[in-house]
């Protein structure tokens, strides 16, 4: 940090007294003196500066108004900034709400998905159980159906007996007369 020192500028004249080509001369002149405060901590022999205080002034001004531009600068390049933050922010709260639907979504579907793959399941088994229980319908069918044609052969065969011993006894006698 710069340190500044303030003082006066002392001004008083001074008459010197010459000998020029025999004669007394003699000659005034400004000097100026800035005197310096021992509270000012400045070592013996230190090269020092001074400026006016208008010019000072000035520089100051100078500064102050390129520092004004440039903060004029940084706030629009902020501005620039907090619109493109407040764009993303906008933009991830958009993206966080679809991703939420997506994932409940994602949630409901794998579920329908894992209902579905369990009624798969059981009605596969049911399946196999009713194939199971109509292969032995159908083995017993055709058990049913060999002995009902051997019931139908011995019917006919019994029929066809009781027939024959009709037409040989009395009654088929009697029925040939006719």
């Amino acid at each position: 940090m710069v340190e500044l020192v303030k003082s006066m500028v002392k001004c008083y004249k001074k008459k010197t007294k010459k000998m020029v080509g025999g004669r007394r001369k003699t000659y005034e002149y400004y000097q100026y003196q800035v005197p310096l405060k021992k509270s000012d901590n400045l070592p013996c022999s230190e090269e020092v500066f001074i400026i006016p205080q208008n010019q000072f002034e000035d520089l100051i001004e100078d500064e102050i108004g390129g520092r004004q531009s440039d903060d004029k600068q940084y706030k629009g390049v902020i501005a620039e900034y907090e619109k493109e933050l407040a764009e993303l922010e906008w933009k991830h709260g958009e993206l966080s709400k679809s991703y939420k639907t997506l994932v409940s979504k994602n949630a409901k579907t794998n579920k329908r998905l894992r209902l579905e793959g369990e009624k798969i399941t059981t009605l596969e088994q049911e399946n196999k159980k009713l194939q199971n229980q109509l292969h032995q319908i159908n083995n017993e069918y055709q058990k049913l159906k060999i002995s009902h044609n051997d019931e139908l052969k011995k019917n006919k065969e019994l029929i066809e007996e009781m027939k024959s011993k009709e037409k040989s006894g009395i009654w088929g006698l009697l029925q040939k007369k006719k």
